[in-house]
């Protein structure tokens, strides 16, 4: 088994970092092809992940972005579904897009709704039978899908434009705000929510295991409108 360890460590190490250690010119030819292959597998699945970013910046700016990432950062997991966690991140790093700091914020979108859709199964809590044993002291547990973020730009209203099938007459009016934005997944479809600031708190909150009635404390007048948008998006398993 150290002998397989082995050879898969230094078939690495000449596959990404270190082609030089093989001398004979047929298998370098050979892991030349299979690392070209490799990086395009990687930067391919970097476009089925981040399509909006893609839109927003255009193709060729895009396959130079992730052909850089995938340089920085090469998948260390087979599954290339699951590829990119970096990359929004790499957004605030990357000189052509400076300019456009709201990429990152779509990115992290993306990739929110990525591990939302890998992320395991379970049954969503029902509004009408919970408002029935309604109970403050207990913490309300999340959906193993749930996810939220605050962002200083819109982008959850960038990425929502981009489903629809006009994107720039959805844009016409955006205005350019912080937004907080919900993941979630019930009942196997995706739903991106941009709900109240006071939402993200709460979500928080739960997380950290605090009661229903230490979690809604800070949410003030807008506790029936987060709990609703929290409920119908099956925040809560």
């Amino acid at each position: 088994m150290s002998d397989a360890a082995d050879f898969q460590h230094a078939f690495g190490d000449a596959l990404f970092g270190a082609p030089m250690l093989v001398a004979d010119p047929a298998p370098a030819r050979a892991l030349a092809v299979h690392r070209n292959t490799s990086a395009k597998a990687a930067q391919d699945a970097l476009a089925d992940n981040f399509p909006v970013v893609r839109a927003l910046v255009g193709a060729q700016a895009f396959a130079g972005a992730a052909t850089d990432f995938v340089e920085q950062a090469p998948p260390v997991d087979p599954r290339l579904c699951l590829y990119g966690a970096g990359f929004p991140a790499f957004f605030s790093q990357y000189t052509p897009f400076a300019e456009y700091s709201y990429l990152a914020d779509v990115g992290t979108i993306e990739w929110l709704a990525i591990e939302a859709l890998f992320a395991a199964d379970a049954a969503s809590l029902d509004g009408a039978a919970f408002d029935a044993d309604l109970d403050l002291d207990r913490p309300l547990r999340l959906h193993p899908a749930t996810r939220h973020a605050r962002l200083s730009s819109p982008a959850g209203s960038i990425w929502l434009a981009h489903q629809a099938d006009d994107a720039d007459a959805s844009l016409a009016d955006l205005v350019w705000v912080g937004e907080a934005i919900l993941v979630t997944r019930p009942a196997d479809a995706l739903i991106v929510t941009i709900f109240p600031s006071g939402g993200a708190a709460f979500l928080d909150a739960c997380r950290a295991g605090q009661s229903l009635g230490a979690a809604a404390a800070g949410c003030g007048d807008h506790l029936p409108a987060i709990f609703a948008t929290l409920t119908a998006a099956g925040a809560f398993a």
